[in-house]
């Protein structure tokens, strides 16, 4: 994750704490006013009646509470709404940053990739110029056995000719299989029998450019 990103994110999840908070405040004060509400309700239809022992006084605190707790919860709401504004507004501020820095990391990743698609043109030009190789080798064994056989039969003697060596099997096991490159893609590593070729400490490994 790129830096702007995962400030992106860092301030967008502090801001999501902060409203949670907000509102959870705001759920409570909003409780909490609503049960003074009822409580000054309940107070105020007693108030007067025959009877009752509901008092001015106690009229008085029930509707000052009430009155005190929804300007609280007013205040919470104010506030709650103030951090929903502000967050809307910095992560708008943030976009442009935001689209300049992706913009930055994908064009030099796409680069790097270009790079590396050079490098296995590059890599496939060597393969096949070492098939080429491995051919023209190919052909001189042969020309040996068909040589030595032509002089063996000016003597009319009996020549064993060495086990044949075809390169195709062997040229056939150099092909990529789409399975393979799914291994690569999905568990980032390469097949087994191949495994020999990158490790550090085998004989047989590929060459780490400095």
């Amino acid at each position: 994750m790129y830096p702007e990103l995962k400030q992106f994110n860092q301030i967008s999840k502090d801001y999501e704490e902060r409203i949670k908070e907000a509102n959870d405040r705001w759920k409570i004060l909003h409780k909490q006013k609503e049960m003074a509400s009822s409580e000054y309700e309940s107070l105020l239809g007693q108030y007067g009646r025959r009877n009752s022992r509901v008092s001015m006084e106690a009229l008085h605190e029930s509707k000052d509470e009430y009155l005190r707790l929804l300007a609280k919860e007013r205040d919470a709401m104010e506030h709650l709404d103030e951090l929903k504004e502000t967050r809307r507004d910095r992560m708008k501020d943030f976009v442009n940053t935001l689209h300049q820095a992706r913009d930055r990391e994908v064009d030099a990743a796409t680069r790097t990739m270009k790079k590396k698609i050079e490098e296995m043109h590059r890599l496939k030009a060597e393969y096949l110029m070492i098939v080429q190789q491995i051919h023209q080798i190919h052909q001189y064994v042969n020309e040996i056995e068909e040589s030595t056989l032509k002089a063996f039969q000016t003597m009319d003697s009996r020549y064993q000719q060495k086990t044949d060596y075809s390169i195709y099997p062997a040229l056939a096991k150099m092909e990529i299989s789409h399975r393979e490159i799914q291994q690569v893609f999905t568990a980032g590593k390469l097949p087994s029998e191949l495994t020999k070729y990158t490790d550090p400490y085998s004989s047989f490994h590929l060459p780490r450019k400095k």
